[in-house]
């Protein structure tokens, strides 16, 4: 008896992942944010197991809300992608640049791009010289408020994308003097914002890699435009380095912030050529 409620209940925990997968597939082949009603069509799932199936994905953030409403890609399944779609290329062509900073500071390096709201990690370098550091988790998010990675993209977004984002922080005016100082000094600094005992650098990298008009857009069903967040345009792309609090201290990431924006620029020039090799294939 015993093995065959096992049975049945291994039955029908596959069958709910199988529903799962479906959720996320229609969505992703939407190309549009899609709503319950035509998500329940698409799968051929009643609208209350559609329903429940969506609050538990937008819980673990693969999907996502979108606020003229329907669901879209979320960010975590941005971070899932970068690491497994031909984009994984581009992004993985940053590696070297990283490898070099994260040896350089002995901290760790991490490639951060915009989805919706949120930066999410798609490449990390750990410093092989320390033993205590920060963990490169790929696929991990961050709000675009909070944290070094997320304000040094905010910073340079375009007021018509980086406004309702602002408007939404805790304290819309304390972020906006933030966010001039990271405008004014090119790169942001944080203390266990997003990391209790971490401290982090960041910066943007400005490329059309990730730009409207640019000719690698996000994965399907990704907000408009993919993660560069669509018209609204600006840099879509960040690198942070952030270690340990008692070692990776403001004097000491400050004395590497030049060595940060020469990777940044260099970053940018290098998924730059990227891009346009890729419009003339």
């Amino acid at each position: 008896m015993a093995d065959s409620e096992s049975a049945g209940t291994r039955t029908e925990g596959a069958e709910t992942a199988r529903r799962a997968l479906r959720l996320i597939e229609a969505v992703v082949t939407a190309g549009k944010p899609v709503g319950l009603v035509e998500l329940a069509g698409d799968t051929g799932l009643s609208k209350s197991t559609c329903y429940r199936l969506l609050r538990v994905l937008q819980d673990e953030l693969y999907l996502d809300r979108a606020e003229s409403g329907g669901y879209r890609v979320g960010s975590r399944l941005v971070g899932v992608a970068a690491a497994v779609l031909p984009q994984a290329d581009r992004y993985a062509a940053a590696r070297p640049a990283l490898r070099e900073l994260a040896a350089t500071t002995g901290e760790t390096a991490t490639l951060h791009v915009r989805s919706g709201a949120r930066a999410v990690l798609v490449l990390g370098v750990e410093s092989a010289d320390q033993v205590l550091r920060r963990a490169a988790t790929v696929g991990e998010s961050t709000p675009l408020t909070s944290g070094c990675s997320g304000r040094a993209i905010l910073a340079t977004l375009r007021p018509g994308a980086a406004q309702p984002i602002i408007d939404r922080a805790e304290d819309p005016a304390v972020l906006r003097v933030a966010l001039d100082e990271i405008r004014r000094a090119g790169y942001a600094l944080s203390y266990g914002a997003n990391h209790p005992g971490v401290h982090g650098m960041a910066a943007p990298v400005r490329s059309s890699f990730e730009r409207p008009g640019g000719s690698a857009g996000g994965p399907p069903g990704g907000p408009a435009g993919g993660p560069a967040g669509g018209p609204a345009g600006g840099p879509a792309l960040s690198v942070a380095v952030s270690g340990p609090a008692a070692r990776w201290t403001e004097g000491r990431m400050r004395t590497f912030a030049d060595r940060l924006l020469d990777t940044c620029a260099e970053l940018s020039e290098l998924l730059d050529d990227r891009a346009e090799a890729l419009t003339h294939r």
